[in-house]
């Protein structure tokens, strides 16, 4: 067989093949061009030092691979010289090689692989068993010509390997990250989503490859979405916040960051997306700002409350003076009766807003949850709808909670009441549940709640309706103030419940979809030990007679007035402080001679506390009544400990105020 035939029948072989087949080809190839006993391939290893075998040809068999040693055999010389032909004697000349000897080799051609840019990557070497003849010029152009096709073969392996490594490193990546990657096609049709995206929306991912993804988005969505799109084919890449629909039919709020899509020759083909859930933060973040929006709204409602109170302190004041003037049978006092109770009423109004701002004043002890709610229910049971069934599901053993029964009867109240009106005067069922969850932060993430909450043990009400429900917008609205979905309504609803469990450290969790019904949930700590803790102090042991000099700490110029004028009328002397610092430079003047000091919590430069903290250090028997629009529960308690004896709410009546300065000086005198 010539060299023309050989090389012919090497490139008609291996036109088509590739990887081990080509490799076989080749070094059957190399044989029979060389007219020898054995024909390898053979690449480089490691760092050089090692030669494979990728294929061997022998007496019209393939031989298997091998690896050997580099050092010592013709092989070096190869790589060192580009070419090497001994004719005879190879086995002698290189003793090493013990292969060599073993197959009986007595001659042996090799030529040198290189790769472009220069370096060796492998070698084509013929084996024979009888001495050879030299090789002439048209054996170098073939020996270089099979060289040259198998530096292109090892180039392409190479070029492959790493086209694979980097798949598989970008598949990994893919599959691996937090993030879903979703790609479009022009039509919008999904060509691929990683398992996370398809997680996301509650899908395998192979059910999504070919569907459009309009499909996972609402009538709102696909508006958006068909903008999108075109934007994309303008070469437009963008990051924006975007709405899914979940397999479930609930929303999946992402970030999409977004890129067009382009092909090997850069025409944009569809469009990629990196998607990022953002439902729970989205969530987070409105549940923050309805805190934030409730605790502004609060604050404004207590600072309305307390000037509210100081002002009904003049009037209810002035009130009780006048009548205390007016003759049984004159004919201003049913008027002025009227104004008192009018006020009485709106005193009623800024307890409302107190416990809507966290700061209404409660007598907190330790409550039966159980037998609060039965009673409470039972009160209100003929108030509700007639159609309503109202149901029980008590819990055995339920933990006490602590709290004060009115404002937590008042919630039970609200709550069921609400439950009845969304029946809509349609037969339906109201159920009542009690219960004990211990409750993780993620189950505290899913409520409103008070922001000292901690992890632990926790006693519930629930109150279930089947009525008409509440859509998304309703929901985001239900504790705004005076909010109402009745066609009238008064009071703060939700927003005082809300305030209620502020107060006592609770939370509530509404679930409620349109048609379905509304299902909410309020939760309570379990009582920590069995010390009741109440702000109000016990009875005074004897009404003490009203003599003697009282001071009289208040910023406000009406209630001052009538503060004096209603002790001066109950038989008292009385000297004015309008601020905390002048409370104690009088204190200070007229130590022995104050029988009472009533102090008001809020004032310029001195606030109550500090005058009383003063007090006690100057004459710590001195009985002291503290007045506040505010409960200041927290306050409150640390000054009772310290010896405060009474606490007087505002508002107040006259006979209140003169009860409050005998009541503190009768508990000092029996001490």
């Amino acid at each position: 067989m010539t060299w023309a035939t050989v090389t012919r029948a090497l490139l008609e072989r291996t036109a088509s093949s590739s990887g081990e087949e080509f490799y076989r080809s080749l070094a059957r190839a190399v044989a029979e061009a060389l007219a020898c006993k054995f024909g390898f391939v053979g690449v480089q290893t490691g760092s050089g030092e090692r030669i494979r075998i990728r294929a061997g040809w022998s007496d019209g068999s393939h031989l298997p691979p091998f690896e050997y040693e580099l050092d010592g055999t013709p092989c070096a010389e190869v790589v060192e010289r580009g070419a090497c032909h001994i004719p005879r004697d190879v086995a002698r000349l290189f003793p090493r090689d013990k292969m060599l000897a073993e197959m009986g080799i007595e001659s042996y051609t090799g030529f040198r692989v290189t790769k472009r840019g220069g370096g060796v990557t492998g070698l084509i070497i013929g084996l024979h068993d009888a001495p050879t003849s030299p090789l002439g010029e048209e054996h170098s152009s073939a020996l270089e010509l099979f060289a040259q096709r198998v530096a292109v073969e090892l180039e392409r392996e190479t070029i492959e390997q790493a086209l694979r490594e980097s798949e598989a490193r970008y598949r990994e990546i893919v599959t691996t990250c937090a993030e879903g990657v979703w790609t479009i096609d022009m039509q919008g049709r999904t060509t691929f989503v990683n398992p996370q995206l398809a997680e996301m929306l509650g899908y395998a991912p192979a059910e999504m490859i070919g569907r459009s993804f309009f499909d996972f988005m609402d009538a709102e969505g696909r508006r958006s979405a068909e903008v999108n799109l075109e934007r994309r084919k303008r070469g437009i890449r963008e990051s924006h916040e975007f709405r899914l629909k979940r397999r479930d039919g609930t929303d999946l709020w992402t970030i999409m960051a977004t890129n067009p899509l382009r092909d090997a020759h850069g025409e944009i083909v569809g469009a990629l997306a990196m998607v990022s859930d953002v439902t729970q933060r989205r969530g987070l973040e409105a549940r923050i700002q309805q805190a934030q929006k409730l605790e502004s709204v609060g604050l404004l409602a207590g600072g309305i409350a307390h000037d509210f109170n100081n002002l009904l302190v003049g009037i209810l004041g002035n009130a009780d003076l006048a009548l205390s003037d007016l003759p049984e049978d004159s004919w201003a006092r049913a008027s002025i009766q009227d104004v008192r109770d009018a006020a009485w009423q709106l005193a009623d109004l800024t307890k409302q807003l107190l416990a809507y701002s966290g700061r209404g004043r409660f007598v907190v002890e330790p409550l039966d949850l159980n037998r609060l709610v039965s009673e409470t229910t039972h009160l209100i049971n003929a108030a509700i709808s007639k159609k309503a069934t109202l149901r029980y599901h008590f819990a055995p053993d339920l933990p006490t909670v602590t709290g004060d029964a009115t404002q937590i009867r008042q919630i039970v109240i609200n709550l069921i009441t609400n439950a009845s009106d969304a029946l809509e005067g349609r037969e339906g069922q109201i159920v009542v549940t009690t219960g004990h969850v211990r409750a993780d932060a993620e189950y505290l993430r899913s409520m409103y709640l008070d922001a000292s909450m901690n992890e632990g043990d926790y006693a519930f009400f629930e109150v279930a309706d089947t009525g008409s429900g509440m859509d998304a917008a309703t929901m985001q609205k239900v504790f705004d103030p005076f909010f109402t979905t009745k066609l009238s309504g008064r009071g703060l609803g939700l927003a005082a419940v809300l305030g209620i469990l502020r107060g006592h450290h609770g939370a509530i969790k509404i679930d409620s979809e349109v048609g379905e019904g509304t299902t909410i949930r309020v939760l309570l700590p379990v009582r920590a030990d069995g010390t009741p803790r109440r702000d109000d102090v016990a009875s005074a042991p004897a009404p003490q007679v009203a003599r003697g000099l009282v001071l009289v700490a208040d910023d406000v110029d009406i209630v001052r007035q009538v503060v004096v004028a209603t002790l001066e009328d109950a038989g008292y002397q009385v000297i004015e402080a309008r601020d905390g610092k002048e409370a104690v430079d009088l204190v200070d003047a007229h130590a022995d001679e104050l029988v009472a000091v009533l102090l008001d919590m809020s004032m310029p430069r001195l606030n109550g506390a500090e005058v009383f903290a003063h007090i006690q250090r100057v004459r710590p028997t001195l009985p002291v009544v503290l007045s506040s629009g505010y409960s200041e529960q927290d306050t409150m308690s640390k000054l009772v400990g310290e010896g405060l004896v009474a606490f007087l709410p505002k508002p107040w009546g006259a006979a209140d105020l003169v009860a409050a300065i005998s009541k503190a000086r009768a508990t000092r005198t029996s001490r």
